[in-house]
């Protein structure tokens, strides 16, 4: 057993230094990423590291989510991104060993077409876009508090005759404490290489992402609090000049720039989540992303920018899913899932 072990150990940490000693090369982060397809995640801010239960859609992006209860269950998201972008997301649970828990899944993201000219400008139709990752992940429990879990995918990402592939692995741990009602873990997500393959797509490293999730819910009130933090590997998410001072077109005079630098800097990587319980059959959620609402004003205007609601209800044996998600004043997401038990769902068919 040892020696087996020991096998799989070496090649894949030559693997992952191999993936720290490379330098990226202007690869573009991609939605598939970034964009949680469930649309509870959504609505409390962004994938969550840890929460007080299991929960499948999130899973997706955290294996440590998947529950004994989710064996044999598919989980289908939908994301009606704006300007004709879409994303899908589809996972499904394998049963229970002894060692833990594991999935398969997928998710792939439609740019929609776009136009193609030659050279003189002559145009040659049109022609799509796309993302596609497939994943498996694992999930272990320690003890009774902590469980430990790892992820790998791989994909692609295609615009015409321009074609990347990539792939990577990732972890995650996650602390319970039933008794009081709080979960705390932390995940590095979208750790990777990605390959030029045809065209002129660069090769280097994925852009990753650090997270951290704290849920705290309360024995006498049915509400379950969640405070994430988002690219903690990176101090400073603030395009550039956010924090340069301005200078009077009349005077000449410097204008200091009214902006607690360090405040603003925090919250660019927080996000705040509330799920308030309407009993066994459903749910309300709530969210607020700071950075997405900054950086998504147009001449200050704000509107709704970074706030999210979404709703949970059960039907049967089905459970659906619901999200707005206002990314902008001018057009908002729409995320919608499903969960379900193929195998419970075909007999039913048969009957």
């Amino acid at each position: 057993m040892k020696h087996h072990r020991i096998q799989f150990t070496a090649p894949l940490a030559l693997f992952c230094l191999s993936l720290l000693q490379l330098q990226a090369q202007d690869v573009q982060e991609s939605l598939v990423f970034e964009i949680p397809t469930d649309a509870r995640c959504a609505a409390l801010g962004g994938t969550l590291m840890a929460d007080l239960q299991g929960d499948l859609h999130a899973a997706a992006y955290n294996p440590n989510l998947l529950d004994s209860s989710d064996a044999g269950m598919m989980a289908l998201d939908y994301v009606n991104y704006y300007s004709g972008i879409g994303l899908i997301s589809v996972n499904y649970a394998l049963q229970k060993k002894r060692k833990g828990m594991t999935q398969l899944g997928m998710r792939a993201l439609n740019y929609g077409q776009f136009d193609a000219y030659d050279a003189a400008g002559n145009s040659e139709g049109t022609f799509p876009g796309s993302d596609l990752i497939a994943f498996a992940g694992w999930s272990h429990p320690i003890d009774s508090n902590w469980t430990v879990g790892g992820q790998v995918f791989a994909g692609s990402r295609s615009l015409n005759r321009e074609v990347a592939i990539w792939a990577g692995i990732e972890g995650f741990v996650q602390a319970r404490w039933p008794g009081k009602n709080l979960a705390l873990g932390a995940g590095i997500s979208g750790f990777g290489r990605q390959w030029g393959w045809k065209g002129t797509q660069p090769s280097g490293v994925l852009p990753w992402n650090l997270q951290w999730t704290l849920a705290k819910g309360f024995d006498n009130a049915p509400f379950i609090f969640y405070v994430k933090g988002n690219h903690m590997e990176t101090w400073d998410l603030a395009p550039p000049g956010t924090y340069d001072d301005g200078i009077d077109p009349l005077t000449g005079e410097v204008i200091p720039n009214p902006k607690f630098q360090f405040g603003d800097q925090l919250l660019r990587h927080i996000a705040l989540g509330t799920q308030i319980s309407l009993g066994e059959n459903g749910s309300l959620m709530f969210g607020y992303d700071y950075r997405r609402r900054v950086e998504m004003s147009a001449s200050s205007r704000f509107g709704t920018n970074g706030f999210s609601i979404g709703g949970e209800i059960k039907v049967r044996q089905f459970r659906f899913r619901l999200t707005r998600n206002t990314y902008h004043f001018a057009g908002s997401s729409t995320h919608i899932g499903l969960t379900f038990n193929p195998r419970r769902f075909r007999a039913n068919l048969t009957n």
